[in-house]
């Protein structure tokens, strides 16, 4: 099995030759080498150089998967190495974080503090038994992407990606509206009963790891994988609780107004995404290239590192394409260490909301190459969540004075207002759907039996958060329906990850806010958060960008009252 090239839809795409072959047997040399503290920085640099080839690999490997999820050879290499190579040097990996962590007098220097931190946690966690069961949960993830990959949706006669469909539901016509969510519900539905045995399974896997991990459930173990230490999970319940008091009722307002604007007594779901003043949607552009060359302009009008930046994504390392067997409402943006490059994935089409995921993804991939530019190992690349999303979603906020085409965008003046008003409805349903999305995770993990809940237990739990986040909006008749609301992708394939989208929100908005009263000092302040990597805890990283790493109730209802004052009416 071996990496070298491959072609992409939107042009060249080429990345290091990797032999995985040789990865087993560099690692055995690596273990069985003799370190001092006196030869250990040069140490470091080998062990560092052994994992960028395996993460270009794995990398490569993810790339052609996901994009044909229906390609079985492509499949079949990323699961050959997961379930047959990972394993070994998952095994060879527990020894060589003991041999880093072991070496007498040795004392890393403070930029590697959070990475020997995070090996030392790598150690506690490791467990040999829990090996296969790793490789079974990688693959089930993977069976997750083939059966969303092939989700389509038919409707007047037309076969459209879920993307394609989406985009239906922001037209004036209601009743095209309706038929386009009733055509995506019938498509849907017809994977719950695959999603709830994979489910299922999911759980039993990550259940039994957190046991031999001799931990009380799974939701200690992934805090500890996630490397949380800012805060717990009562943290994250009482998180909750603040968006239920002061996120939800400003939405119910919102949403209460929207049905009076559109003359409905009650707002159906298909009422949600259209212009209430009867609007086209927005367009911001037609093709793929379209958009590539838009943002190229913004990016570089807001700043030219970042600008500069962005243009590492040009050239096939981006793949945007709509198409079936991509995987719907994944997108993600992924770094290959040796070829020193980001790589996005979205599926575009066409709609002011593939305009803002880019935004969004390239705040990740600017992350990753203003870290990559300010140290040498892998090591300084950020784990937290928390703030790879500030990353991300901080980038959606800088870029909004850089909308309009003359500022080298896409909308005239008044499209650039209803684009903000949406970011606004956005980041405040985020943390209404990320907080809904993280309790049933609470729910299943720390459930008493042994197996976790039933999935007619997770549904009834599910409607309960439904009633308890309730925005107003009717869904008669679609009872079956909201009961899998909970199979989110998140769920399937990043468990309890959703709340980081939240609480990064809550930072990303004191970011726009204080762009608003600064703009290059709000941007300066975040690259220079960005540049320290994984270097810093959250709250170092999040005071160096500007902003506090706080969601009590108070900070939120601040937060939620600018949002609202910029969404207008």
């Amino acid at each position: 099995m071996s990496q070298n090239s491959g072609n992409d839809v939107m042009g060249e795409f080429a990345v290091a030759a990797i032999d995985a072959e040789a990865l087993v047997p560099r690692m055995e040399m690596l273990v069985a080498e003799s370190v001092t503290a006196a030869n250990m920085p040069a140490f470091l640099k080998r062990v560092d150089d052994f994992y960028v080839d395996v993460y270009e690999l794995l990398a490569g490997l993810t790339r052609v998967k996901d994009e044909d999820t229906s390609d079985k050879d492509a499949r079949d290499a990323y699961l050959d190495f997961v379930g047959l190579v990972m394993p070994d040097m998952a095994r060879l990996g527990d020894e060589l974080n003991r041999k880093l962590l072991g070496v007498a007098g040795y004392e890393p220097p403070p930029d590697l503090a959070m990475a020997w931190s995070a090996l030392r946690d790598d150690v506690e966690l490791f467990r040999t038994e829990n090996l296969p069961l790793a490789a079974e949960a990688e693959a089930l993830e993977q069976r997750y992407r083939v059966l969303a990959g092939g989700l389509v949706v038919e409707l007047d006669d037309e076969v459209l990606t879920w993307g394609q469909a989406q985009a239906k539901l922001e037209v004036p016509d209601r009743a095209l509206r309706e038929r386009a969510y009733r055509a995506m519900v019938m498509a849907r539905t017809e994977l719950f009963t695959g999603l709830d045995e994979l489910f299922s399974r999911l759980m039993g896997v990550r259940n039994e790891m957190a046991r031999n991990a001799d931990l009380p459930n799974y939701r200690a173990m992934a805090w500890l994988t996630m490397r949380r230490r800012d805060y717990t999970p009562e943290d994250a319940l009482r998180l909750h609780d603040a968006v239920e008091h002061e996120v939800v009722p400003r939405l119910r307002e919102l949403i209460a107004r929207r049905a009076k604007r559109l003359g409905v007594d009650r707002l159906r779901p298909w009422d949600l995404f259209c212009d209430v003043r009867g609007r086209e949607p927005l367009k911001p552009f037609e093709t793929v290239e379209e958009l590539e060359e838009g943002l190229s302009r913004m990016f570089a009008a807001l700043d030219p590192e970042l600008g500069a930046a962005y243009e590492l994504l040009r050239n096939g390392w981006m793949d945007l394409e709509p198409r079936p067997n991509k995987v719907p409402e994944l997108g993600y943006q992924n770094y290959f260490p040796r070829s020193r490059r980001p790589y996005v994935y979205w599926s575009a089409v066409g709609t002011d909301d593939d305009l803002l995921t880019l935004r969004h993804e390239a705040g990740h991939a600017f992350h990753a190459v203003l870290t990559q530019n300010s140290w040498p190992y892998l090591w300084h690349l950020s784990r937290s969540g928390v703030m790879n999303e500030l990353a991300s979603q901080a980038m959606e906020f800088l870029t909004l004075p850089y909308l309009t085409r003359e500022k080298g965008g896409f909308y005239n003046e008044e499209d650039a207002r209803r684009s903000q008003s949406e970011l606004m409805l956005r980041a405040l349903g985020v943390l209404v759907r990320t907080s809904m999305v993280d309790a049933i995770e609470h729910f299943v993990y720390t459930h008493p039996s042994e197996n976790g809940p039933s999935i007619a237990e997770i549904d009834a739990e599910w409607l309960r958060l439904t009633e308890r986040f309730d925005l107003g909006v009717d869904y008669a008749g679609f009872e079956g329906w909201l009961a899998k609301g909970w199979q989110a992708i998140h769920v399937y394939l990043f468990p309890f990850y959703s709340i980081e989208y939240a609480i990064a929100y809550l930072g990303a908005l004191q970011v726009w806010d204080n762009a608003r009263d600064d703009a290059p000092q709000a941007s300066a302040a975040y690259k220079a958060a960005l540049s320290l990597g994984g270097t810093k805890p959250p709250t170092e990283l999040y005071a160096t960008a500007g902003v506090s790493f706080k969601f009590d109730e108070a900070t939120i209802a601040h937060l939620v009252a600018l949002a609202l004052q910029a969404y207008g009416d």
